[in-house]
């Protein structure tokens, strides 16, 4: 048995716009309006919380930031306008469904175990994954060999390749941990069944 694990923001998500545009869009949805120092305190809070893996990093970052609104508003804001600025590659589906006949297939990817499963099942993936793990799950980020180990734990398999945009979490993590990896250039789905390489 053969297991294949995609990372998915970049990789099984593509982003039409940038992250600091959806943040500038979760305050002016909310607010009205958005101000740098919100940004600014919410990106330092955000990614102190983000890198310890510590509890609800999106709340705490919004409370951080000194805007007047609910933090729980603008994380609900900011979750919309991420699932909306985010949509599968081409032929994304079609590939999914066939290395499903051939392989049990993965979701391994660094963030928080319900932001990203509600991405995979807001555009209709979810059904395609036999396993979805996040670095919170394993308490630490791609590359840490911890986050492919609990991979390897929640989908037993004899052999794993990782598929993965981003080259050192992703493909030098991965072959670190002893899998096979792919580095996904952006260019669709359609090769990836023949660019495997298993060796």
């Amino acid at each position: 048995m053969r297991a294949v694990f995609f990372d998915l923001d970049g990789t099984l998500l593509e982003f039409t716009r940038g992250y600091g545009e959806l943040l500038a869009d979760a305050f002016r949805a909310v607010e009205g309006e958005v101000r740098p120092e919100w940004v600014e305190r919410y990106d330092e809070a955000f990614f102190e919380v983000l890198e310890d893996c510590g509890p609800e990093p999106y709340r705490r970052g919004f409370a951080a930031a000194g805007a007047d609104a609910e933090p729980e508003t603008l994380v609900a804001a900011l979750r919309e306008a991420e699932i909306e600025a985010t949509r599968p590659p081409e032929e994304a589906r079609s590939t999914l469904e066939d290395l499903g006949e051939q392989y049990s297939l993965g979701v391994l990817t660094n963030g928080t175990p319900e932001w990203q499963t509600d991405k995979l099942r807001a555009h209709g993936l979810e059904s395609h994954f036999d396993a979805v793990v996040t670095s919170y799950d394993a308490g630490a980020h791609k590359p840490d060999a911890a986050v492919f180990r609990l991979a390897e734990e929640r989908l037993p398999a004899e052999r794993y390749a990782m598929v993965g945009d981003d080259p050192a979490a992703d493909v030098q993590g991965a072959r670190n941990a002893g899998w096979t990896a792919h580095e996904y250039d952006g260019d669709g789905f359609g090769d990836l069944p023949g660019a495997l390489d298993w060796r």
